[in-house]
């Protein structure tokens, strides 16, 4: 289970506006690899990757290279790279730009020329990854998110615990569902395990005959 970011948050901790992030989304330039929109009212969810993603996207946008030069950039590595994701392509490799046009360091460290064939400076991946990870860390300390299990939605309610060093998650609708993770994608894990067992346990008591408790 991947921890997942809403628009808003995205749209924070990258500088930009959600109007921003979702235009990203719609024209393909960066979809969500944890949900898409899927009709009036769903919300799109990203993942650490696709975050990363964006920041780079961004840092790319602030150093004033064209959109379309970044496109141009996104389409050759969809062609090269079709067993990996959008955010998963982004992420994996150094772009550079010169302010007009976009490189691509390889991971064999070979400079692949996207555009043209001037030099140019890089945005660094590693250091935006160690700083998004900051800015993760930073997030409020209780937040919501919703899982699916069993085909149902549930609500899990997240909040670091410094007693664990970590997170301790709890379903809402089921309040006997609570687990702890030393990460938050960890947490949200246990938590939902921790659902599909009282699940499992009220289907047995169920069938057995016995009475529906609440448990919590």
């Amino acid at each position: 289970m991947l921890f997942q970011f809403p628009t808003s948050t995205v749209a924070r901790l990258t500088g930009t506006s959600n109007r921003q992030i979702d235009y990203w989304a719609r024209t393909g330039l960066l979809r969500p690899s944890a949900r898409d929109a899927a009709g009036k009212g769903s919300r799109r969810r990203y993942t650490f990757t696709d975050l990363v993603a964006a920041q780079t996207v961004a840092s790319l946008r602030r150093a004033s290279c064209p959109l379309q030069k970044i496109r141009k950039a996104v389409r050759y590595l969809r062609a090269h790279y079709p067993d990996v994701s959008d955010a998963q392509r982004l992420s994996r490799l150094t772009l550079l730009t010169d302010g007009q046009s976009v490189y691509m360091l390889t991971d064999e460290r070979q400079i692949m020329d996207v555009v043209t064939r001037q030099l140019v400076w890089a945005v660094p991946l590693g250091k935006l990854i160690a700083e998004t990870q900051s800015q993760v860390d930073a997030l409020p300390q209780r937040w919501t998110q919703t899982v699916r299990v069993r085909g149902r939605s549930y609500h899990m309610e997240i909040r670091r615990d410094p007693e664990v060093d970590g997170f301790t998650v709890q379903c809402r609708e089921l309040p006997g569902a609570i687990e702890q993770g030393g990460t938050m994608a960890e947490a949200v894990e246990n938590g939902q395990a921790a659902v599909a067992s009282v699940l499992e346990y009220m289907r047995k008591s169920r069938g057995a005959g016995g009475r529906h408790v609440q448990i919590g």
